[in-house]
């Protein structure tokens, strides 16, 4: 997704923390309080924070982008050839709604369904470029696709720490039965990038999100106090954010925050967000001691 090195953007655009989450990969670190607190501040006051020292090695995430790049190459007829439909929500596409509006952009999807790459469910099946012609991707992605599980673990028991609870409160709800997806975007160049979005503004509706950025272009905004602030890209970082069923499960304390991406008529970008989902069965309401209740139960 190219190189981007100018850290000095992020005091001028925003106040968005930049958080080492190294301790909070080692089990018997007794270093992990600070992390956490500052997890539990981001979540309060943005709805968003970086996350450094994430132990996600550079040749996974070098051969992730490598395989994303190559896969919006392919021709146009294979990319059509696993387009999604009305029954089946994985797979290319091109014609993007967000709040009925058309995203700028092109992109693929593939998750699970019961916590598994191989099995359908309510949201189809997973669709798969012909492997002649791009050989590596699915053993990529598959690869990428369980790192940022194993990742989405780590945060969501730094949330649930963070908000006085258990390590593993979260965990009934995603193991074994998570419906997560990780979607692959491209955004061309625009021609006239004041007249649509890259994407128009919306939250996230699951638990957390986890967004490998280009480091190329600067595009991601977030809604924070009624105005829109850049949320630019730092080299060897991820960016998260909450949604909506944190918001739902914490009463408002951490609420998913409105983001929109700006189209852009000189710079191509490439991102790719995965969607830490809980399991279809999972019944989501407000915790016990956050006050009255502002939300009813919501089955996932």
């Amino acid at each position: 997704f190219g190189s981007y090195n100018l850290l000095a953007d992020l005091n001028m655009t925003s106040s968005i923390p930049v958080i080492s989450i190294g301790s909070l990969l080692e089990p018997d670190n007794t270093s992990q309080e600070e992390a956490i607190s500052l997890i539990g501040n981001a979540c309060e006051e943005f709805g968003f924070f970086y996350i450094r020292d994430h132990g996600v090695s550079d040749s996974i995430l070098q051969d992730f982008r490598d395989a994303c790049t190559e896969f919006f190459n392919l021709p146009q007829e294979e990319l059509q050839s696993i387009k999604r439909n009305q029954t089946n929500s994985r797979g290319y596409y091109n014609d993007e709604l967000t709040k009925t509006k058309l995203d700028w952009k092109e992109g693929f999807d593939f998750g699970a369904q019961d916590g598994s790459l191989d099995l359908s469910g309510r949201d189809g099946e997973n669709q798969w470029p012909n492997a002649e012609k791009i050989p590596k991707f699915e053993s990529t992605m598959r690869v990428y696709f369980d790192t940022m599980e194993k990742l989405s673990i780590v945060l969501l028991s730094a949330i649930a720490r963070s908000l006085n609870l258990p390590s593993d409160y979260f965990v009934p709800s995603f193991e074994g039965n998570h419906t997560s997806f990780l979607r692959l975007n491209h955004y061309p160049k625009c021609p006239k990038p004041d007249e649509t979005m890259a994407v128009h503004h919306h939250t996230d509706a699951g638990a957390l999100t986890i967004l490998l950025q280009d480091d190329n272009v600067k595009s991601l905004q977030v809604l924070y106090k009624e105005e829109w602030m850049l949320i630019p890209p730092v080299p060897e970082t991820f960016v998260i954010n909450i949604g909506d069923m944190m918001q739902v499960w914490t009463n408002d304390k951490y609420k998913a925050p409105l983001h929109q991406v700006l189209a852009s008529s000189s710079h191509e970008r490439y991102s790719a967000p995965f969607f830490y989902n809980p399991g279809y069965s999972t019944d989501v309401q407000p915790l016990d001691g956050t006050g009255d209740p502002k939300y009813k139960i919501v089955n996932w």
